[in-house]
């Protein structure tokens, strides 16, 4: 497979996942909204809700990442018309595309969140392109892979996740203020190590997969901003915010229990210090 498509190709991980794919000589085509800072690569200036554009996009491509859509949890209570539009039907356009010129893959980047019931209109819109993929690979055989990507951090994010946001609390030695009891984890993981671990779910074996990609390892929110804080040899003190709990807050102590084989075997780069130092000289 050389050809490839990425949708959502010039956002957080998609960019990092493009910059990947280029170095190991792939076609690569972007796909999206926004112009990406790599030059030298094609890119088609689109949304996923022109349909005769994607089935254009998509002809002659061997296999699409699927990285487009909503996907800031804290809007979509502000935007559930367009999350749904976005991430069920906008993506439904994108697989029948993949359908008409028959993709020989099909890798969806998904959520850990699709293992809890945390993440309200965002999971369950995660959840439904799942099950309409895998109908897609019943009905007329499209071959995919889903791929349930942890808690990313990294460079070239929206500045929104919670490492980002400690990370310039502490560099200004001002107070990081931690939501609910501070006891919710997250699996954390570097996006340089999301960009290769999706590629490396190319191969055949993980064709028709439903995978999670992280380090299965849980990190409570109020050890981070401490580890943030000695990272960044910082004066700032921690606040515990009882009182504002984060709407449906992700919490991995509260997901169903998952599985070892659950998660893509796959030897990482980065520890979570290792992945915020090297975070820390880029910002």
């Amino acid at each position: 497979m050389k050809n490839i498509l990425v949708t959502g190709g010039s956002g957080f991980v998609g960019s990092h996942l493009v910059k990947l794919l280029v170095k190991k000589k792939f076609k690569v085509t972007i796909l999206d909204t926004k112009k990406p800072k790599i030059k030298k690569i094609k890119y088609v200036k689109s949304s996923l809700s022109n349909f005769e554009k994607l089935k254009k996009v998509t002809r002659k491509i061997d296999c699409v990442f699927h990285l487009a859509g909503v996907s800031d949890i804290t809007k979509v209570k502000s935007i559930p018309l367009e999350t749904i539009k976005n991430n069920i039907l906008f993506s439904s356009y994108l697989i029948e595309a993949c359908r008409i010129n028959k993709i020989k893959r099909f890798i969806f980047a998904s959520s850990i969140y699709t293992h809890g019931k945390a993440g309200n209109l965002y999971t369950s819109s995660k959840l439904a392109i799942e099950q309409i993929i895998k109908n897609f690979n019943l009905l007329f055989n499209l071959n995919y892979t889903i791929l349930r990507y942890s808690t990313v951090y990294g460079s070239n994010n929206r500045g929104v996740d919670v490492i980002t946001l400690f990370t310039q609390k502490a560099k200004k030695n001002e107070k990081i203020k931690v939501h609910g009891t501070g006891l919710q984890t997250r699996d954390f993981i570097h996006a340089e190590d999301i960009a290769r671990a999706s590629m490396h779910a190319m191969r055949s074996k993980y064709k028709n997969k439903t995978l999670t990609i992280g380090h299965n390892k849980k990190t409570r929110i109020i050890d981070l901003a401490w580890k943030i804080i000695r990272l960044t040899n910082s004066k700032s003190k921690v606040y515990i915010d009882r009182a504002n709990k984060r709407q449906d807050d992700f919490d991995l102590s509260k997901m169903k229990k998952t599985n070892k084989r659950d998660f893509l075997k796959y030897k990482f780069k980065y520890t979570l210090d290792s992945g915020i130092k090297t975070f820390l000289r880029q910002v």
